[in-house]
Order: structure tokens, then C-alpha cells, then sequence
């Protein structure tokens, strides 16, 4: 292996790209929230078309964040210091937003609802099987109620994993696959046909537990971080990444046609699977890739802030014209709105993120033997920095 290939190979630039094409995915998604096409057949086929690329990139983002965080974890880093890493990453940008939401809210209403408010802050809203709460405040900020409980289960399960024989890793990576083609079947069959979900033919209750439950997301993360150990052992098989991505393609048109609680999660869990490892793999072995650029490099590293920020540029987007606009026009805005948030998602990074990911996110040691004059310490490179999001949209991403 090369020098530069051994640099890609710890860092994983090309999953850093991805990761910059999957925001943009959930920003289209969400775009079909929004009605911005005044003609209602051409509003029905853009939703049809696009609204559920979110679930997919949620998928991908929460198999990302268990393979890059095993991808990158240290040997014997204390729980404390991971937590800390962690807890700098995603909160300030998370604070940030909320509190200008609020203040939004205030100004336009003259109130934020309670309840949601504490449970968004507090990031607890996706363990309360309540629309109204899981909705308020930034409802994309529900992933990182989910990520927060996959943080603070890591190190006890990185470290159980590592014990494991590449067979029984092959093993559990199966049976988590066929518990995801399972939950489907199980929300049907158990949990309440009503009230039916704001933004899709599909009841709450249902489509919370196998979108949204914490406990049910945890097994795209922990399939993140069995996947990083059999490619790091070696025992993952060979794709190159046209292909993997090719078949994640394919299995988003099958996603299409299958009813929408095995749409949002279980069919795309293999081809996600695939995919992340292909990205990998091609880094290792220093193949080429179009996503190791300047730019989807950049996009990659902003695209935490850009995704808490994106449904409020959209709403503010669509109240421009609340009644929709013509084809043109609408397309017209949503490049614009785009264009609006990856210079927002700029501010938010470059002002909070990695000012606060440099001041808590190294070593305390370090930082006090550095001294108040020295060049602050940055423990893990940005491109393997996971992004915590995730997605919701009309019903069918996040």
C-alpha cells in the first residue's frame, strides 16, 4: 500500500464524499414536504419520485456512524474522553439551531409549544411515540436522539465485538438483517392502527417503531460496526464501489413499489451495507474514486450543519409562495434554498462546530500541555467524523 492509500485508508475520504451526496438526498426529499409545485399532479409525481431517498440516506448515515466510529476508535481510549469527542461534535450545532428556532417561533407566534421544546432540546423526542413532540422544534433533530443512545452504548459494544470470531461477526450480521425484514411484520401485527401518520398512508405508532424507536435504529449501527471489523480483519468480500452503488440504485427502485413500512428501512439495509463497505475498500486499496475531491470533501465535512438546517430554509422557502409555483419557478427556488443553506451550513461549521470540536474534542492532557498560545489539538481527522443524522420526510425519511 502506498503512502497516500495508507492516508485515505485512516481517513476514508470517499464514505466523507458519500456522505455529502447523502445530505443532498434528504434535502430533496424534503423538499416534497413542501407543496412548491402549484400543479398538484406534478407535486404527486415529484413526491412519488424522490420522497424516499431520505429513509434510505438515514439508513446509510446510521450504518456510517457504527463503521467510522469502529473505523477510527483508539485502543483503550477511556469512555469519558469518547463521550466528550462525541458530545462536541453534535450538541453546540444541535443548541445553536434550537435556540434560533425558538426565538423564530417567538417572534412569528409569540410562543414554542413546551413539551416538544424540552423534549427536542433534551434530544429524548424519538423515545415518545407522539407526533406532536417528535415533530417540534427541528424535526431532523429526532436522529440525533437516536445517535446520542448509540454513543453511549459504543464502547461496551465495540469491545464486545472484539472478541468475536470474523464467523460469529458473519452470524450476527445476519441475524441483525433478518430482525430488520422482521420489524416490519411485528409493528403490524402488534402495535395500533391509529391515529394514521401526518405525512404518509401508514399508522403512527407503526411507522415510529420502525423509523424512529432507538432501540430498533440501534441495529443499523451495530451492522455499521460488524461490517468495520470484517473489512478491517479482511473478511469482507470484494465490490468495488460502481457496482455497490449500482445495486443501492436498483434496491432504491424496489423500495419504490414495496409498502411503505419495508420501504423506509428494511429494503435498502443490504444495499447500504454494500455500499459503505465499498467506499472503504476502495480507500484502502487505493482505487480511484469521484468523491475524494475538494468539493465533496467540503460537502461532506459541513454536511451535519447543513442537514439541522435544511427544513428551515425550505419552510421559509414555501411560505414565499404558500400556494406553489409553477414548474420553472419551483425548481428556480429549491436551487436557491439549496444554495441558502450550504452557505448557512458554512456559518454553523466553521462558527460553532469545529471551534468547539478543537476546544473539547481533544485531550485534556493536551490541551493543558499545549498551553494558551499553542495551536489547539483536533484528536480525530474530520473526514472520519460520522454524521448523527439523519432524516425525516413527508412520513417516509428523516
Amino acid at each position: 500500500m502506498t503512502a497516500q492509500a495508507g492516508r485515505m485508508a485512516r481517513q476514508l475520504p470517499t464514505l466523507n464524499g458519500l456522505r455529502g451526496v447523502a445530505a443532498i438526498t434528504v434535502f430533496v426529499s424534503h423538499t416534497t414536504l413542501f407543496g412548491f409545485f402549484a400543479d398538484e399532479r406534478i407535486d404527486d409525481w415529484w413526491y412519488a419520485a424522490v420522497s424516499r431517498t431520505g429513509s434510505a440516506a438515514l439508513g446509510f448515515f446510521f450504518i456510517l456512524s457504527g463503521f467510522v466510529l469502529t473505523w477510527s476508535a483508539a485502543d483503550h481510549e477511556p469512555k469519558r474522553r469518547f463521550w466528550r469527542r462525541r458530545a462536541a461534535r453534535i450538541l453546540p450545532n444541535h443548541l445553536v439551531v434550537c435556540a434560533a428556532v425558538i426565538v423564530l417561533m417567538i417572534l412569528a407566534r409569540g410562543g414554542a409549544p413546551l413539551w416538544p421544546t424540552l423534549a427536542n432540546l433534551t434530544l429524548v423526542q424519538s423515545w415518545i411515540p407522539n407526533e406532536f413532540i417528535f415533530n417540534g422544534i427541528n424535526p431532523p433533530s429526532w436522529s440525533l436522539s437516536c445517535e446520542i443512545f448509540f454513543y453511549a452504548s459504543f464502547p461496551w459494544l465495540l469491545a464486545g465485538f472484539r472478541r468475536l470470531s470474523a464467523a460469529w461477526l458473519w452470524s450476527i450480521a445476519g441475524g441483525i438483517v433478518a430482525a430488520m425484514l422482521a420489524a416490519p411484520a411485528f409493528s403490524t401485527a402488534f402495535l395500533p392502527a391509529e391515529p394514521t401518520y401526518t405525512y404518509a398512508d401508514a399508522a403512527f405508532p407503526q411507522f415510529w417503531f420502525v423509523q424512529q424507536f432507538p432501540l430498533i435504529r440501534m441495529l443499523d449501527f451495530v451492522l455499521g460496526i460488524v461490517i468495520a471489523l470484517l473489512v478491517m480483519r479482511g473478511r469482507w468480500f470484494t465490490l468495488g464501489l460502481p457496482a455497490a452503488a449500482l445495486i443501492t440504485l436498483a434496491f432504491y427502485g424496489i423500495s419504490q413499489v414495496v409498502p411503505l413500512l419495508y420501504s423506509v428501512v428494511a429494503a435498502m439495509v443490504i444495499p447500504l451495507s454494500l455500499l459503505v463497505a465499498a467506499a472503504a475498500q476502495a480507500d484502502v486499496e487505493g482505487h480511484r474514486s469521484p468523491l475524494r475531491g475538494r468539493v465533496a470533501g467540503w460537502l461532506g465535512d459541513t454536511s451535519f450543519a447543513f442537514y439541522l438546517i435544511h427544513i428551515l430554509v425550505l419552510y421559509g422557502a414555501s411560505n414565499i409562495s404558500p400556494d406553489g409555483f409553477g414548474v420553472t419557478a419551483a425548481l428556480a427556488v429549491m436551487v436557491g434554498a439549496y444554495l441558502v443553506t450550504i452557505g448557512l451550513a458554512w456559518v454553523l461549521h466553521s462558527g460553532v462546530e469545529r471551534p468547539m470540536m478543537r476546544r473539547f474534542a481533544g485531550s485534556r492532557s493536551r490541551r493543558r500541555a499545549a498551553g494558551p498560545h499553542s495551536a489547539p489539538a483536533v484528536a480525530v481527522p474530520a473526514a472520519v467524523e460520522p454524521l448523527p443524522v439523519t432524516t425525516d420526510d413527508r412520513g417516509h425519511t428523516t
